[in-house]
């Protein structure tokens, strides 16, 4: 099954690159395609696979989220795991 899912908290390459990584490690999970602009993520993965093992491998890298709001004021100043 092929997804595509807004990324909250990306605002560099290296960011993306975390996050395809991250989310590349997550069993189940085939490929992945993230861009920047906008932030989302392609992700092909079984039925198995939840939004919750999804989020839960972005958190662990980084201020990294899925969803369809905005981040939080403080989750735009951190950005992810590299840009302070």
């Amino acid at each position: 099954m092929k997804q595509t899912f807004k990324i909250n908290g990306m605002s560099c390459g290296s960011c993306k690159q975390t996050v395809e990584k991250a989310l590349q490690e997550v069993s189940g999970v085939s490929s992945v395609q993230v861009s920047m602009s906008p932030p989302e993520a392609i992700v092909e993965k079984a039925d198995s696979v939840t939004l919750n093992q999804l989020n839960a491998a972005l958190s662990k890298a980084g201020h990294y989220s899925i969803g369809d709001e905005e981040p939080s004021s403080t989750q735009k100043n951190k950005g992810g795991c590299c840009c302070g």
